[in-house]
């Protein structure tokens, strides 16, 4: 086998507070330790600076409005109407296909060599960063076959087309897709050398909560399994984290003079250092060329999961929109429509609120379990909605049948991760239900089960490699 060894290596400033600053730099072959915890670094820098996370969220029911005046890059304005659109064409914006392959790349390059690699005075465990990389080859091979590949189905899985493997650093590789029960089989094989390899149970220290755990490879393992269709073991492999890591209440949680939550607020789920997060590795929205944020207007149909009322505000004496679902804080205006309330500093992968949602999903399934999975989340809204709120939707929680209790998860995943890329998966692994889009003067469906739930592979990637589409 001819392997390639000219790897480029992060640069070796690691206590970053944020390791997103870190640049890539320098070129080297690695030998010590801390050489391979460089170069694994730069597998995951690369990897948060795609653009996933717009991607899902502009294919789902999520946005309502597209505003593409936000983009001072005309490329961007020109291009992503077509991804909004379900315009699969070579005008569309491609995702960062190569970018995902080139951290899989690290990872292997990790996988092959660092078990050989020299100690050093970085005391840092060559078993650990080898349990990392088969980590992040696993939930980046889990993201691309949930995008360029068929939703899992059990029945269909072992002939389903799937994308391609890349679980080895040879430069003379025939790319080829497998089916989705081999890709699948092979993210549980990953999970499993991470688990056996691994000596981290938890990041302590927010700023290398980017880094996989013990408990985020768990908590990877439940997001599969739930993917999957194995109940009992998503079931198992999420409760055991919940007693690890505590919910926010928020009723605690400060507001501003809007009466909306306070979108800065450093404890928030989706920040790096929340004591809700489990993996904080990617930026929610990232990439050049415009506000992503700011141009993804919430549609109306997200908007009314919070079940919006008016008050006066006795302060100002106007009239204010609020939500006894508090997760309304989620959300932030802008002119007359309401976006996901973001910055460029949040990052959010894998968090606790999760594991409640696909405890109550499984164990919707499990017999016996009904109750206990109504109980999770019930934990959940507990945390989340005003002590009225909370009252009422618990007396409806409680009487729900097994279909209604999943019906009511799906709705509470919407509101608990607005544009953080959920969504558009979601719908892919159930219902795949109909879509109707609006944009510039033009109506626009996604039918039911409708084949382009089901992205395409990048026309860039084909044009390298046409035996993509064989």
């Amino acid at each position: 086998m001819k392997k390639t060894i000219y790897i480029l290596l992060a640069a070796m400033g690691l206590a970053s507070c944020d390791y997103l600053e870190i640049e890539p730099v320098g070129q080297v072959i690695p030998h010590k330790v801390s050489e391979f915890r460089a170069l694994l670094t730069d597998g995951y820098y690369n990897y948060a600076l795609n653009n996933i996370r717009l991607y899902t969220g502009l294919l789902s029911d999520e946005v309502g409005r597209f505003d593409t005046s936000e983009f001072y890059e005309t490329s961007y304005a020109v291009a992503l109407p077509y991804n909004y659109t379900w315009q699969y064409n070579s005008q569309m914006q491609e995702l960062a296909y190569r970018e995902c392959y080139r951290s899989i790349f690290y990872a292997n390059s990790v996988i092959d060599s660092a078990a050989d690699a020299d100690n050093d005075t970085s005391g840092e465990s060559k078993e650990q960063i080898l349990g990392e990389a088969y980590a992040i080859r696993a939930y980046i091979h889990f993201e691309l076959v949930n995008i360029y590949g068929k939703p899992y189905d059990p029945a269909t899985a072992a002939t389903d087309r799937g994308i391609v493997l890349s679980t080895y650093t040879d430069i003379e590789q025939k790319y080829h897709p497998t089916n989705v029960a081999a890709v699948y089989e092979q993210i549980l094989d990953d999970i499993g050398q991470a688990e056996k390899l691994m000596t981290v149970q938890k990041q302590e220290e927010a700023a290398l909560n980017y880094r996989f755990s013990l408990d985020a490879v768990q908590a990877l393992k439940a997001r599969v399994l739930l993917y999957m269709r194995d109940w009992q073991g998503a079931y198992d492999a999420a409760t055991s984290l919940l007693p690890k890591y505590a919910l926010l209440d928020f009723k605690t949680l400060s507001t501003d003079t809007s009466g909306k939550g306070n979108r800065y607020e450093a404890s928030l789920p989706w920040k790096q250092g929340s004591p809700e997060a489990i993996l904080a590795w990617e930026r929610p929205f990232s990439g050049g060329g415009g506000d992503y944020i700011n141009a993804c207007h919430l549609s109306d149909g997200v908007l009314g999961l919070f079940d919006r009322k008016e008050r006066e505000d006795g302060a100002s004496g106007n009239t204010i929109v609020y939500s006894e679902d508090l997760r309304y804080n989620y959300i932030t205006t802008r002119g007359s429509d309401y976006i996901a309330a973001r910055v460029s500093s949040d990052r959010s992968s894998l968090r606790i609120a999760e594991m409640y949602l696909i405890a109550a999903e499984a164990g919707s399934y499990l017999t016996g379990e009904l109750d206990n999975a109504k109980g999770y989340l019930l934990d959940l809204q507990k945390a989340r909605f005003s002590a009225d709120g909370y009252a009422a939707k618990e007396a409806a929680v409680r009487t729900m049948t097994a279909e209604q209790l999943r019906a009511e998860v799906a709705d509470d995943r919407a509101r608990e991760f607005p544009m953080e890329g959920h969504r558009w998966l979601d719908l892919r692994r159930t219902t795949r239900p109909a879509i109707a889009k609006t944009y510039d003067g033009g109506s626009y469906t996604l039918s039911e089960n409708d084949s382009r739930y089901t992205l395409p592979f990048p026309q860039s990637a084909v044009n390298d490699n046409p035996e993509l589409n064989n």
